[in-house]
């Protein structure tokens, strides 16, 4: 098999993942046999610092145990949550290599596995916390090579797990999707390749009768916005050739309506792997999904972080120290050295124009949101 073919195999099967979330551990499999790594997941941390991994290949059981009854506190890659979202990053990009073999984290859980690095992607971030994927890797850190084999799967990772939150947040669909349209709350338009609407569940038809952002036009469904509707008609058109052929930019449309309501639009290819059954009973090439977009309150520190340009391994310290007062409690649960708590708190104070911890906390406060949605 070829390398674009193997490409395209893997796409396919982080597709079809939307429609059967049980079909996850395969997509993870192949994804690690394709990148050269040794174990992959999919990671959640709730607001309340609830650790969940909701899929994972690689890892043993008895590894998975501990990370979530211990050692995942520990972990840095959680530090993603303070970079944006669909960048690869690795272990460097908060923590030098050097202080992080020197941790209770690497010692005790990823050597003894013989893991030495990750690349890791933020997915989604929200006031309800946020999820990541992560792929690890053994027997060196991430290099560039790995970097470049990884991009291209991202942002199909990344379209699948945003799809995949709008089918199932309602209920989980393992059957043929037509079963379970009208049960959606989002909106749903099958649409062939060259955006004739052939089939659209109530949502859909509910959001065609305000004739608003989304029209129907002699069959056609169109966008009001006209650079929206360029993205849209390329996308719709890009489906007919298939997983490979979709653009990173039409991951998410952001519709605008006449009064201010903002929704989020996902197209999704249905010309193969096992969503084609779909496209082929529907004369589909595309199924475009529309939901109400959630208000994604970002967090004080992301604020910070980017108004003071403190570094990510700066607002983690800052973070921590907020969270936990003392510099002898941040070491030990950010697991790093209590002097390099300290050099980082001397920066922080320096480009916060701050003296004290107290001030830190009163900074943090005053760039939390009061209420959380």
């Amino acid at each position: 098999m070829t390398a674009n073919r193997q490409l395209l195999s893997v796409v396919e099967d982080i597709y079809d993942t939307t429609f059967d979330q049980s079909l996850w551990d395969n997509a993870l499999t192949r994804i690690v046999e394709y990148t050269g790594a040794q174990s992959s997941g999919l990671v959640t941390r709730s607001a309340t610092d609830a650790i969940h991994v909701t899929r994972h290949v690689g890892c043993k059981p008895h590894f998975l145990q501990t990370y979530l009854e211990h050692y995942g506190q520990f972990d840095p890659t959680h530090a993603i949550r303070l970079f944006d979202v669909g960048q690869i990053h690795s272990t460097e990009d908060w923590l030098p290599i050097e202080e992080f073999r020197k941790g209770q984290f690497y010692q005790e859980w990823a050597r003894p596995q013989r893991l030495e690095d990750a690349a890791s992607v933020l997915l989604d971030r929200s006031a309800d916390g946020f999820s990541y994927f992560c792929l690890m890797k053994g027997g060196g850190l991430v290099d560039d090579n790995l970097r470049r084999t990884l991009a291209p799967i991202v942002p199909h990772l990344l379209r699948a797990v945003l799809i995949g939150q709008v089918l199932h947040q309602q209920a989980r669909i393992a059957a043929p999707i037509e079963h379970t349209m009208d049960e959606l709350k989002a909106g749903m338009f099958l649409l062939d390749g060259i955006g004739n609407i052939t089939h659209a569940n109530q949502s859909g038809r509910d959001i065609l009768d305000r004739k608003d952002f989304l029209r129907m036009e002699q069959g056609r469904l169109v966008a009001v916005d006209p650079q929206l509707n360029r993205i849209l008609r390329d996308a719709v058109a890009a489906s007919i050739l298939g997983d490979g052929a979709t653009r990173s930019e039409s991951i998410a449309l952001p519709f605008v309506a006449q009064d201010g309501e903002r929704f989020i639009g996902h197209l999704l290819p249905l010309t193969a792997g096992r969503r084609r059954n779909t496209g082929i009973a529907y004369d589909a090439t595309a199924v475009l999904f529309v939901s109400r977009a959630s208000l994604d309150i970002a967090v004080a520190s992301d604020i910070i972080r980017k108004i003071f340009k403190l570094t990510p391994a700066e607002a983690r310290v800052l973070l921590a120290v907020v969270e936990f007062g003392s510099v002898s409690e941040t070491s030990r649960n950010l697991d790093i050295a209590e002097s390099t708590v300290k050099t980082h708190l001397g920066r922080i104070f320096t480009k916060t124009d701050t003296r004290r911890q107290a001030d830190l906390v009163k900074l943090v406060a005053a760039f939390s949101p009061p209420v959380r949605s």
